[in-house]
């Protein structure tokens, strides 16, 4: 068995096309991009095993059975492997579903990403309260704690906007456990029967992996989306672009809270461990 304690943190982007680089999220405060790594535990624990069952003869029960009884229950052996983790950090964000070619903050720039996957414009959202007070059964997190930050020239100078990773998803184990046994016919050749059980307790593993749970494309930590309107009467000039108004969101035209944010319904296969159970039945002859 094996316990791993993982305080990872670092300022690079790890999700998406990280290979092509990224950009700073607020270039004027460098630290928001400083949290934890994507998809680490801080808690983990990995453990495996190999035990006889105690039934047959020279076992603890039915060491006296006969020689038909003791063929049939004795010498079985059993193996797992197991793991738990907590729960890995996820950056709240909004997507902006128009911003082209007004875009937020009055900075005239495109490279505006919430969590550097490329995909498209997005903001971090602000925390307002307790994430995980008030979460509906079912969801890991409260949608009324994440607010929409100002999408004027105040974008990057306001306070709460959440760093990346700020918020943590749901822990998860999964086990796995096999059972056989070995018939030997004589020095050389021997029948082993058994079965492979994979996710035993068809536990749900609900910890997300990155296509639902880390950029733009997934849908875990998108709180929503929104529209952006500009007062018609400061018209832009030359690089730069008319103010920005601040987004209206009970105004279904202007903002579309993600009905899925935080929610936990899906189970991922993790650490080599289905996402449910299946049963493979083993027959093997070795000579």
């Amino acid at each position: 068995m094996a316990y791993t304690f993982l305080n990872q943190k670092s300022n690079g982007i790890d999700t998406g096309n990280s290979s092509l680089g990224g950009n700073a999220y607020n270039p004027f405060s460098p630290d928001s991009d400083y949290g934890p790594d994507s998809f680490t535990s801080r808690h983990r624990i990995v453990a495996y095993g190999i035990f006889d069952l105690p039934f047959g003869t020279g076992r603890h029960y039915l060491s006296s059975a006969s020689r038909w009884t003791d063929a049939i229950i004795g010498g079985w052996q059993a193996s797992t492997n197991l793991f738990f983790k907590t729960g890995t950090g996820f950056t709240p964000f909004y997507v902006c579903d128009d911003c082209d070619p007004v875009l937020p903050g009055n900075v005239a720039s495109g490279t505006l990403d919430a969590v550097g996957d490329f995909n498209a414009t997005s903001v971090r959202a602000l925390i307002t309260g307790n994430t995980k007070n008030g979460a509906p059964p079912g969801f890991q997190w409260n949608q009324s704690a994440f607010s929409l930050p100002s999408m004027g020239a105040s974008l990057y100078s306001q306070s709460g906007v959440a760093v990346r990773n700020a918020i943590y998803g749901p822990s998860t184990y999964g086990i796995n456990l096999g059972l056989h046994k070995s018939f030997h016919i004589n020095e050389r050749m021997a029948i082993q029967l058994g079965a492979d059980i994979n996710n035993v307790l068809n536990h749900p593993m609900l910890s997300p992996d990155q296509s639902d749970g880390g950029g733009c494309e997934g849908c875990f930590s998108n709180v929503g989306s929104f529209n952006l309107m500009v007062d018609q009467s400061t018209p832009g000039t030359p690089g730069h672009q008319p103010r920005v108004l601040p987004v209206d969101v009970t105004d279904s035209d202007q903002y579309i809270p993600n009905p899925d944010f935080g929610r936990k319904f899906r189970s991922y296969e993790q650490e080599g461990i289905s996402s449910n159970r299946e049963i493979r039945l083993r027959g093997r002859f070795t000579f």
